[in-house]
Parts: C-alpha cells; structure tokens; sequence
C-alpha cells in the first residue's frame, strides 16, 4: 500500500495491514506495548469493526480503515471534542480528494446526499496514570453497493458513487492521515480551531431531532453547537440542553 511522498516526512510509524478484525482495538494493544504517539495503522479491510454505541461497522475492501494514536494533554472531558474536529479534518480531505463537500451529522458521521460515507470512534486507553486516545476512522472509498449488509444499503454509500469514478484508496489515507496530523496540531493549541468549520458542516442544526435515551426518543430541534462542540438541542417547553455524548437521530 503505497504512500504520498509527503506522508514519509512523518516522524511517527505508519503501520500497513491487509486486513484487521478492529483497528482501535489492534491499536488499544500497541499503546499498551509502548507504541509512540502520533502511530497510525492502516487497514484495507476490517472483520470487526465498530462505531458508536458497539454498533457493527461494516469494512469491506475498497475502504480506507485507519486508527491513529494521541495522548493529548487535556481533561477528558476536553477530549471528547476531538471527534467534531476530526470529522471536520475528514470532509477536508473528501473534498482534496473529489471535490464533495461534505455535511457531518452530529457528533462524527459524514454524509453526502443523506448517505452516510464517513464514521469515526474515538476511544480511550488507560497505562497506569497515562490516558491515551485511539482516534478511528472508516470512510468508504470505492466500496460497492454489494458488499455492505443489506440493513445498510439505504443509508450508507461511498465517495465513487457519487464522483462517478474510481478513486485512489491510497490517495484518500494520504490526504486523511495529513488533515488529522493538521487538525491535531492545531487542535492542541486552540480548541475552538474548527468550531465555526464544524458548525457550518454540521446538518443537524436547525432540524428536528430525536434525542434516544435507554431506548425512549425525545423530540427536540438542533439550535447551535456550544463552544465545546456539544451539541445544543431546544425541547418543545422551550428549555435547551446542552449534549456532549449520546445518540441522537435527525428526524
């Protein structure tokens, strides 16, 4: 799996696999081995991949699957900001890759058209006193139609659907590897970095939504996304709540 040029400057090992059951949980295991920060590892196919909630990811070939290991200096609760800004890092990439731009349904799903193309999952990693972060990431490139479940070929699709050409899987982890290194980078310094980026992406606002809590779903509309980019839902007396985490569906 050959890399841009570019991505030989990194300093941090690029790990390469043919095929993985779960790229966070390989990568959870290199972080507990020592495995140094900034450490990607790339998969052209997953067995077992997962989203949110332990919800199945399906990682057929022709997608890009790669996980890439952080150890930020912040709170936890400062941390759970990362995946808004690493899903503004992916549509960055999308669009350097075919030109689409991308909306992101709260907090992390890329979506073109209603059809969701991008997931990520970040999870954390305890070594003793030390807190890591497994950024995950799965965006389909050239998957076909076929190879997804048949629950998912409604809802999901890839970038070659819609570019209506055969896109380079390798150019894609190049240019996704690069925006997330950006986006970390930047990130450190300034956590509002993408805020305003993010909320001009983000295709929940201004729409109803359903908030989904031990199995009951509460109405409410997407009004605006807070300075810590949780997302902040109107309910219909009128109070606001403010969601850093949880499943929420647009309506």
């Amino acid at each position: 799996m050959p890399m841009a040029a570019e991505l030989k400057k990194r300093q941090a090992p690029l790990l390469r696999e043919a095929c993985v059951d779960s790229t966070n949980s390989l990568m959870k295991k290199l972080a507990l081995e020592g495995a140094a920060e900034g450490t990607v590892l790339l998969a052209r196919r997953q067995t077992g991949g997962r989203g949110r909630m332990e919800r199945r990811f399906s990682s057929p070939e022709g997608g890009v699957y790669l996980s890439m290991l952080l150890r930020p200096r912040c709170t936890p609760e400062e941390s759970l900001s990362l995946t808004p800004c690493a899903a503004v890092a992916a549509a960055r990439a999308v669009e350097r890759l075919c030109g689409l731009r991308c909306g992101v349904k709260w907090p992390n799903d890329l979506l073109f058209e209603g059809k969701k193309l991008c997931g990520i999952l970040c999870e954390s990693v305890f070594a003793g006193m030390e807190q890591y972060l497994v950024l995950g990431l799965g965006l389909n490139v050239n998957t076909s139609a076929e190879a997804f479940p048949p629950e998912l070929r409604e809802t999901a699709a890839s970038l070659r659907d819609f570019a209506e050409r055969e896109l380079s899987v390798d150019e894609a982890a190049a240019l996704l590897i690069e925006e997330l290194d950006g986006m970390y980078s930047r990130w450190q310094e300034d956590r509002g970095a993408f805020l305003e980026e993010y909320r001009a992406l983000c295709v929940n606002l201004g729409r109803s939504v359903s908030l989904i809590r031990n199995g009951a779903a509460s109405p409410a509309l997407a009004v605006d996304i807070d300075e810590n980019y949780a997302l902040v839902a109107e309910y219909p007396d009128g109070t606001r709540e403010h969601i850093s985490y949880g499943e929420v569906s647009l309506r």
